[in-house]
């Protein structure tokens, strides 16, 4: 059996690896993007994320860092954390919708809108998915941590380079990040199938 020693090497190349092929990614994004879409639409996707972000900083508690730390952790704390993301997931949602008006007036922008409920019903879902795949980087999978992020990331970037050249305007980059969190929500349930011990997903 491998040492912890070789798996966090291993598992270090791994994430490095992930790394510099996102770095890669998005730097090919925004050199497409800048040619394609007006200066305003970064500006208006940033105003809706970085509100998102900041709730999400507000009710990040990770969870899944006490399921690693944890040496064995049963169904039930799988099932509790699972409870909370979906319990954070819908309240975040809550807020995007209701700060969507206020948020629209006060920057004097109405697209920002209809972006915030976007976001917001992409926050929900993501909220119900399987927590599942935190057992890659408590068992030190790297690699599957790998190809889980690396296919997250890949089809956001179709899905935002295909609408950019069609659309050209800020929904390639909304409906780019709506697609990437909903890739992960189907992984996770993927894994769900595919992983073992991986019961997760039932309210406690």
């Amino acid at each position: 059996m491998e040492n912890i020693s070789n798996k966090m090497a291993k598992g270090a190349v791994w994430m490095v690896a992930f790394k510099l092929i996102e770095r890669s990614i998005g730097l090919i994004s925004t050199i497409i993007l800048a040619r394609l879409l007006e200066p305003g639409d970064f500006g208006l996707v940033a105003m809706a994320t970085a509100f998102l972000g900041l709730l999400m900083l507000l009710t990040s508690f990770s969870f899944d860092v006490v399921l690693i730390q944890k040496l064995n952790p049963d169904r039930h704390l799988y099932d509790t954390a699972w409870t909370f993301n979906v319990i954070f997931g819908c309240v975040l949602a809550f807020m995007l919708v209701i700060a969507a008006i206020p948020l629209a007036q006060f920057y004097n922008e109405s697209r920002l809108e209809e972006i915030l409920y976007v976001l917001a019903f992409s926050t929900l879902l993501g909220g119900f998915g399987n927590i599942g795949p935190v057992a890659f980087r408590k068992d030190l999978q790297f690699h599957k941590e790998f190809y889980f992020q690396l296919a997250k990331k890949l089809i956001g970037f179709t899905v935002c380079m295909s609408l950019a050249f069609t659309l050209r305007n800020y929904w390639a980059l909304v409906w780019g990040t709506f697609a990437g969190n909903m890739m992960a929500v189907l992984l996770r349930q993927r894994n769900k199938i595919i992983l073992s011990n991986c019961f997760y997903g039932e309210i406690v």
